[in-house]
């Protein structure tokens, strides 16, 4: 097999894998299911990956590289003003969480997952530090000084978190029909500027 097809054949699993967990969920998605998808035989997965852990963890790397590039690029094109930045991060994530339902479904699946994994490990890092890193910005500026930079930063994580899993899993909208999603993540960042 060629160096570009084995590539090739690593990035069409990682793909089929994010199809399959769209459809299963993470945790029914199999390696066999995964192959049948790429078409291959199950025994052609260990070429890339040990198991299914192992392909996951994968996933998840990307699903948080490119989380990090999407929050960075919503923070760049925001206003430095008062907490405009830290509520636009917020919002990229939410809005990551419904453009890529699979890949954050994974993310935060550790019982699937290497966590041990120093890529891993060092991409959920790089969020948490430019997330430090944009709060500590906005904290310079007077938003949210009395609060530790760290307390601010699991707070907002906790709220962004769970707005994405209710959206996600459509309890929003079951119990609360009248709510609009985009409305609430709008008096989020609404709050989150007013501390400034």
């Amino acid at each position: 097999m060629s160096r570009a097809s084995t590539v090739d054949l690593r990035a069409r699993l990682l793909r089929a894998a994010e199809a399959e967990i769209a459809v299963t969920g993470p945790a029914r998605a199999s390696l066999r299911a995964i192959a049948r998808r790429c078409g291959v035989s199950h025994q052609a997965t260990a070429h890339h990956f040990v198991d299914r852990a192992g392909l996951f963890t994968a996933l998840a790397l990307e699903g948080h590289q490119l989380l990090l590039q999407e929050t960075k690029a919503a923070i760049d094109g925001t206003p430095a003003a008062g907490g405009q930045r830290v509520a636009a991060a917020g919002a990229a994530y939410v809005e990551f969480s419904r453009r890529h339902p699979a890949l954050f479904d994974l993310m935060y699946r550790p019982d699937l997952l290497r966590n041990e994994d120093e890529d891993l490990i060092a991409a959920r890092l790089a969020h948490r530090d430019l997330s430090l890193a944009n709060i500590a910005a906005a904290q310079e500026r007077g938003w949210g000084a009395d609060v530790p930079t760290a307390e601010l930063a699991v707070l907002g994580w906790a709220a962004v978190h769970g707005l994405a899993v209710l959206q996600r899993e459509l309890i929003v909208s079951v119990l609360y029909p009248e709510v609009d999603v985009d409305s609430i993540l709008r008096r989020v960042v609404h709050v989150l500027d007013a501390l400034g």
